[in-house]
């Protein structure tokens, strides 16, 4: 296990319970549009979605309370969040798992989930390929979109109610995000802009082929 992993392991059951539940933590413009993208990409069917960085499933919550009915996997290193999570929604599947290698996901999901996280994570690349290779479309909502020329990455902390943990935050680039997804095999990406919030959510699409393709992304940012 990592130091970063330990630190993550520090929450408080009761401060795992109300993480990112207070105001300001997610701006609800852009948890609503996720919702609404799920839902259309579900149709009339059952969508599979694999929810990486879970935290205490508080995504899922929000789905449910929007009536969008998933199948769900949720997936995090921390064990204090998993077991919030575990507590407040008994019925869905929560995996204790790094979110960047994955060792213990196996199979094909429909979406691949990243709801403030990508930027959190110390290898985005290696996240991304993996989930390149677990679903065609992979939903990303950013808190700090893909802007600029220049790559910055913030050592920041927060409180866990039982010590300070560590996280990282980065802002990308457009020529590294569109890097990304070209080593991914991405054909397109809509996006969605809250009008009254900076998030904003990238719903991308992959081509099947795998290997060295290169594909040009439909890119507006």
């Amino acid at each position: 296990m990592t130091s970063l992993e330990r630190s993550w392991g520090a929450f408080t059951p009761e401060r795992a319970r109300g993480y990112l539940q207070e105001p300001g933590a997610a701006s609800p413009e852009s948890q609503a549009i996720v919702a609404d993208v799920l839902r259309r990409l579900a149709g009339a069917g059952e969508l599979s979605v694999l929810d990486l960085g879970c935290g205490n499933g508080a995504t899922l919550r929000y789905l449910a309370e929007r009536g969008v009915s998933v199948r769900y996997t949720g997936v995090d290193f921390s064990e204090p969040l998993l077991e919030a999570a575990r507590e407040a929604i008994p019925d869905a599947v929560f995996v204790r798992d790094d979110v960047e290698r994955r060792a213990r996901i196996e199979g094909r999901f429909d979406v691949v989930l990243y709801s403030h996280v990508l930027e959190m994570l110390g290898s985005p690349q290696a996240s991304l390929e993996r989930s390149a290779q677990l679903a065609s479309t992979i939903v990303i909502r950013f808190f700090e979109p893909p802007d600029g020329e220049v790559d910055t990455v913030e050592l920041l902390e927060m409180n866990t109610g039982a010590g300070r943990v560590p996280y990282l935050r980065r802002t990308m680039s457009r020529d590294y995000y569109r890097m990304l997804l070209a080593r991914i095999g991405c054909k397109n990406v809509d996006i969605y802009r809250c009008e009254f919030a900076r998030d904003q959510v990238h719903v991308c699409t992959l081509t099947e082929a795998r290997g060295d393709i290169r594909a040009s992304a439909k890119m507006d940012v």
